[in-house]
């Protein structure tokens, strides 16, 4: 059963008073020239804000908290991932270190006559059996790159640096343990502070990845300076929690009348 409507403006209220305009995410991924993708990046981004501020506002705890952080992680990991993949094998596709990461040498045995299987007999009196490849180069399917590998191939293109690597990295890591196996095997716990990083590292992950593009000369300036991140929209502070405790007392009381 729905929320009654005075009920669910109360909630939508809470939810959006401090998020950002669309325009802000319209424009978050202006460096992405695929626009299906870019559009789908600010979709995303704009689904881990909301879904935070909506638990936000129940004062999320124990296991729900734990939920809360998951889908954090799962939505910022997708982002991170999108973003790394669309660079590097589109607008670096034909850089030494793409290269590297998308291929691998291959050793194709050929067959060779026995003549000149005797003469490398005498010049190298090999113990074992004599085998003659040629190597070619092979593409690696891109679903297989691991992503710690794009990561690096990131950095050492200059994209991003280590600090942010490994930030994305644990957020990938943590995203991959989201199975409860895997999480009790590894005794992960998932702390409210891992999404908030999360959220935090995107916008130098952006600007970096964006400055280097800007200075290789892969895309063209903004038209405009870009809406700023509003940092109060995901705080732990005192004031906060005093918001959501008088916004749910309010949804309490739309409750009971």
């Amino acid at each position: 059963m729905a929320f009654t409507e005075p009920i669910r403006k109360a909630v939508v209220e809470y939810v959006e008073r401090d998020l950002p305009s669309n325009e802000f995410y319209e424009r978050y991924f202006w460096f992405i020239s695929d626009a299906p993708l870019r559009e789908r990046l600010e979709e995303e981004f704009r689904s881990a804000r909301y879904i935070y501020k909506l638990l936000e506002g129940l004062t999320a705890k124990d296991w729900l908290l734990t939920s809360q952080v998951k889908v954090q992680i799962l939505l910022y990991a997708s982002i991170y991932e999108a973003v790394l993949h669309h660079i590097l094998l589109q607008e670096y596709r034909t850089s030494q270190e793409v290269v590297a990461l998308t291929s691998y040498e291959h050793r194709r045995p050929i067959n060779i006559s026995g003549d000149i299987r005797n003469k490398i007999q005498s010049a190298y009196n090999p113990t074992g059996p004599i085998s003659v490849y040629q190597t070619e180069t092979r593409s690696i399917d891109e679903r297989k790159i691991v992503f710690e590998d794009k990561a690096e191939t990131a950095r050492l293109l200059g994209l991003i640096d280590q600090s942010v690597k490994d930030v994305v990295c644990n957020v990938y890591s943590l995203r991959n343990a989201i199975h409860l196996h895997a999480e009790l095997r590894r005794g992960i716990e998932y702390e409210i502070e891992v999404a908030k990083e999360a959220y935090w590292r995107l916008k130098g992950f952006c600007q970096q990845i964006s400055e280097k593009l800007l200075a290789d000369g892969k895309v063209s300036p903004p038209p405009a300076p870009l809406p700023k991140t509003p940092r109060s929209t995901i705080s732990s502070t005192k004031k906060n929690s005093q918001i959501s405790s008088s916004w749910f007392k309010r949804l309490i009381s739309l409750f009971a009348s």
